[in-house]
This record gives structure tokens, sequence and C-alpha cells, in this order.
């Protein structure tokens, strides 16, 4: 009886174990700009006034997602660990979070594969 009780023990572990993996696995990352892009965003309102940016569109995985960012005011905010493909929608914010009603925005597309990892976004 011990014997049956140590081999499910066993088999539980394993398929965990697996099953971790496969979740690590499955949601995985863009590599060199071939599934998606990251986004630097340039400010080119006055310092100070610009706080925050919000990206909606769809993610490597081809996922609708939405994301807030606070930004350099009057600077570039390189936008890492996010990539994008497909159409993209940016808004920028004069408040922190994306918080209250949005003072610019355009819309994009982001290549789904380049050379490079990165698009850039012009805001004001």
């Amino acid at each position: 009886m011990s014997k049956n009780i140590a081999a499910r023990t066993a088999t539980a572990v394993v398929t965990a174990a697996l099953a971790a993996t496969g979740v690590l696995v499955g949601a995985g990352t863009a590599s060199a700009g071939s599934n998606g892009q990251q986004i630097i965003f340039r400010d080119k309102a006055m310092p100070n006034y610009r706080h925050s940016v919000e990206l909606y569109g769809y993610n490597h995985n081809g996922e609708e997602t939405l994301g807030c960012f606070n930004i350099n005011s009057g600077g570039t905010t390189y936008i890492s660990g996010w990539w994008w493909r497909g159409p993209l929608t940016v808004k920028s914010y004069n408040s922190y979070n994306c918080q209250n009603s949005y003072s610019w925005g355009t819309n994009i597309s982001v290549p789904y594969s380049q050379s490079d990892d990165w698009v850039t976004v012009t805001g004001y």
C-alpha cells in the first residue's frame, strides 16, 4: 500500500512540474523583433506637462491588451517588457496612471517583425 501512495505522489509531483513548465513556456516573450515590438514614447510636450501614456492593442500572443505607463515628461521613455503587434492606440495623459481624460492620441500599426525590437511613437 505504501508503494502505491509513493507512486501516486511521484506522479503528482512530476505532473505538477510539467504543468508549471508548460505555463511558463507557453506565456513566453517575443524575441528580437520577430513577433511584435516594444514601444519608445518620445514626448514633445513641455517638461512636467505630460505624465502617462496608455497603449491599447494586441500583444505578441494576439491577445487584446491594455497598459498604462508613467513617462518622462518632455523626454523619451522606453516601455520594455510589453510586446505589441498590429493596430495600437496610443493616448497621453496630463496626469499619472492615465487618470482623467486624455489630451492627445493616435493610432499606429506595429509590425509583426522587423530587424529591431523597438517602434517609436512621438506624442504631443
